[in-house]
């Protein structure tokens, strides 16, 4: 299945310039976009996260947190969760 090549989450347009390749090869791997749209907010500390979903059900989540000049990252595939189970 082709992956558009537009920028999928302006949320972290600034935190990597290989983000986009990374949810793009995600979505290769899974089946494509889900129907759920992708989620961001806030952590404790000024932390960020980002979270975009494929079609099988799995999940991507970046957090981010940015000091000064410094900038750090950490990607997560999580899969798919029972509908009643807590994340």
């Amino acid at each position: 299945m082709p992956i558009d090549p537009t920028p999928i989450d302006p949320t972290l347009s600034d935190a990597s310039p290989d983000n986009d390749e990374r949810i793009r090869d995600f979505w290769q791997r899974h089946g494509g976009p889900g129907p759920r749209r992708s989620e961001s907010g806030r952590l404790q500390g000024g932390s960020r996260w980002s979270e975009v979903y494929a079609a099988d059900g799995y999940t991507l989540r970046c957090e981010w947190t940015e000091i000064g000049e410094r900038h750090s990252m950490k990607f997560t595939e999580r899969p798919p969760q029972p509908p009643n189970a807590v994340a």
